[in-house]
């Protein structure tokens, strides 16, 4: 019997919530998104990446191992494009007010890198973010390559996020760059 046959034998055998699936995607681009505009999100330049299903309703979980660091305050969000589609915002916060806090803006997340604030200062930092992409999230049925990519703004156009290299930048020191990844997932339904 062939893999696939022992896969889809597998699967329909009950094996919900098992990993069918693991690819991880290296991100190597590097350098520095500025803030276009605060009213608006543009692309970070390396991190669009794809992931095909063996199975049309499988759950993705997306582990996304980011080596940033921000030049003040930025916010980033999720994008995904189903097969020719277009890209559309996921993975977004909550809306709405609690405890006299109102929503501002509904994002993947946020970095605020000051010395003078949080003493975080300038350096290579590790961020973690998990996703499970699933019809909940609108992902729909489909073996077609989904398309996963991050955008950023920030509270100001002096604002900008380092991928994968120092933000501190001298002619001679800090210019030291890393890999960032994300690893894929298919999870059976």
């Amino acid at each position: 019997m062939s893999k696939a046959a022992d896969l889809a034998r597998f699967i329909g055998s009950g094996k919900a919530g098992k990993v069918i699936k693991v690819e991880t995607k290296i991100i190597s681009a590097f350098g520095n998104t500025s803030v276009a505009s605060t009213s608006s999100y543009n692309d970070i330049t390396g991190t669009e990446v794809s992931f095909s299903r063996t199975f049309a309703n499988s759950k993705i979980l997306g582990l996304w191992n980011l080596k940033i660091s921000s030049g003040n305050n930025i916010w980033l969000k999720l994008n995904r494009k189903i097969g020719s589609g277009s890209y559309a915002v996921v993975n977004v916060g909550a809306t709405g007010t609690q405890g006299g806090r109102t929503s501002a803006r509904q994002m993947m997340g946020a970095i605020y890198n000051t010395t003078s604030t949080n003493a975080m200062g300038f350096g290579i930092h590790a961020q973690q973010y998990t996703f499970l992409d699933e019809s909940g999230e609108g992902l729909t049925d489909t073996t077609d390559a989904i398309s996963y990519k991050i955008t950023m703004s920030g509270s100001a156009t002096s604002n900008y996020l380092s991928l994968n290299i120092e933000g501190y930048n001298s002619a001679t020191n800090y210019n030291k760059t890393v890999e960032s990844s994300v690893t894929f997932m298919e999870i059976a339904v």
